[in-house]
Order: structure tokens, then C-alpha cells, then sequence
């Protein structure tokens, strides 16, 4: 009876041992396909940008790309690669969107649920992106802090450097996936500001073109970045943080309110900018006539 009883033991302590190794490289495989796909992509970006910023000339003209100043050209390289991710990005994670977490039974909203697959892949593209456009940022430093300006060019950096280091753990460890679900579908007003910034540029924002591009930008940035801010910050506060570890949990409450303070931040900025198109022409227009 007592060598039943010690065998029965080894065995369940072997399963056990079998059983670690094999979820630990269950594990490890995941972080590592993650890792590989968002690599992957970044270096896909830059082999587009390489093809799309030799096709610039002749897609625009030698003569007339030559008379572009290089912050311009620099600005017109990226916008092919922005608008790609404003697309690829939240076309991936859309079917894993909701407009809440589901509740637990505690009557709060689940930090931790079911992932679907499209978490995964969004977020992968979208920070495979990052990674590449923080890269030639960086690479770039002079030209791109012409393009942007020194605050915006900040602004990006922290932007793309944060969302590289937190999205994936949360993904990974499948806690706040549904913060990172929205900020990757966010990407959709990318397009938009891409193509403006290439209109900018060019000098041709002010044709029908320009403007139907300026409206759709200031559109898709309300919807998927201002107009879903309520439910973002009800599932936040009402969250259930002893889903997590405390560590997670110290990071969510660090990072998830940037992205509210960063897209406040910019609708003042586009506000502003309307503001100043809309009545800067009506007052200088009496300026000149009462002149």
C-alpha cells in the first residue's frame, strides 16, 4: 500500500513537472510569434517606404518633387505608410470590438476576458508600425523635427514608445485588452491625416479634394477617438482591478488615461485650426475691405 501510494505521488508530481515546461513554451512561443509578426511588419513599412519614396518623383513630377523642401518630402514619404496602418489596423481589430468589457459577476467591468484573435493581430500591425515610424523618427531626427515641429515631434515619440512597450503585455497577458482594442482602432483616422499631411505638402489642401480629406480626417477622428471617450473612461473607473496583478494593474492606471489626455489635447488642436479657417478669413476679408 505505502509503494501504491509513493508511486501514485511520483506520477502526479511528473505530470505536474511534464505539464510546466510545456505551458511555459506554449507561452514563450506566443510572445515570440508576436514578436516575430511585428517585426515583420515594421521592416514590410520600410521596404514600402523605400519603393513608395522612389516612386515620388515620378509620380509627382521630377521637377516639381526636386523643388520640395526635404521636411516636405520626408512628410510625403511617411504618408503612404500611415494611411496603409490606418487601414490595416483597425480592419483587423474591429471584430474584437465592443463598445464595454462585459461584467463579472461583481457588477464591474472585466479587466480580463475571452481574447478574440483580432486583438492580437491588430495590435500586432499597429505596433509594427509604431516601431517603424519611432525608427525613422529617430533616423530622421533633423528633417522630422522640421515636418512636425519640436512638440508634436515629442508628443510622438512618447506616443509610439509607450504603446510599444505596454500594448503588447497587455495583449500577452490578456488583461485591458479592450483599452488596447480602441486605441488600434483609433489608427482609422490615420489615413486622413496622412493624406492631408501629403496635400499640405504638395499645396493642393485647398482643392475639393483637400477639403473633403480635411472633413474626413476631423470626421473619423471624432468617431473613433473623442465620440467613444465615455465608455472608455466608464470602463476604466468601473473596472475590476483585482482581475490583474498588481503590477498590471499599476501599469493600466498609468498608462490607459494618456490617450484620453493626448486626443483632448489634439481636437483642441483641430478645433482651433477650424476655428481659425472659418472666421480668420470672414475678419480679414472685412480687414481688407475696410482698408
Amino acid at each position: 500500500e505505502y509503494l501504491r501510494c509513493v508511486v501514485s505521488i511520483s506520477k502526479k508530481v511528473d505530470r505536474a513537472v511534464d505539464r510546466a515546461p510545456i505551458h511555459a513554451k506554449i507561452m514563450d512561443a506566443e510572445t515570440k510569434t508576436f514578436i516575430i509578426l511585428v517585426c515583420s511588419i515594421a521592416l514590410a513599412h520600410g521596404g514600402v517606404r523605400v519603393m513608395w519614396g522612389a516612386l515620388c518623383p515620378i509620380v509627382f513630377g521630377e521637377r516639381r518633387w526636386a523643388q520640395l523642401s526635404d521636411a516636405k518630402q520626408y512628410e510625403i514619404r511617411l504618408a503612404f505608410n500611415c494611411a496603409v496602418n490606418g487601414i490595416l489596423a483597425p480592419a483587423l481589430v474591429y471584430p474584437a470590438l465592443t463598445s464595454t468589457p462585459p461584467l463579472n459577476q461583481n457588477g464591474l467591468y472585466a479587466t480580463v476576458f475571452p481574447r478574440h484573435e483580432g486583438s492580437v493581430l491588430g495590435c500586432a500591425a499597429s505596433v509594427g508600425y509604431l516601431l517603424y515610424d519611432l525608427l525613422a523618427m529617430l533616423s530622421n531626427f533633423t528633417v522630422s523635427i522640421k515636418a512636425n515641429g519640436v512638440v508634436a515631434y515629442n508628443l510622438y515619440i512618447w506616443h509610439h514608445a509607450l504603446s510599444i512597450m505596454f500594448w503588447p503585455v497587455a495583449v500577452l497577458h490578456n488583461s485591458f485588452v479592450f483599452f488596447v482594442n480602441w486605441f488600434v482602432a483609433s489608427e482609422a483616422s490615420s489615413t486622413f491625416l496622412a493624406a492631408r499631411g501629403a496635400m499640405l505638402s504638395l499645396g493642393t489642401i485647398n482643392t475639393p479634394v483637400g477639403v473633403a480629406v480635411q472633413l474626413g480626417f476631423v470626421a473619423s477622428f471624432f468617431m473613433s477617438r473623442i465620440y467613444v471617450m465615455p465608455n472608455l473612461i466608464k470602463s476604466i473607473y468601473y473596472a475590476d482591478w483585482g482581475q490583474v496583478p498588481a503590477w498590471q494593474a499599476n501599469i493600466a492606471r498609468c498608462t490607459v488615461p494618456l490617450p484620453f489626455l493626448l486626443n483632448i489635447y489634439w481636437w483642441m488642436m483641430i478645433l482651433r485650426s477650424m476655428y481659425k479657417v472659418i472666421f480668420g478669413k470672414k475678419r480679414g476679408g472685412k480687414g481688407k475691405k475696410a482698408a
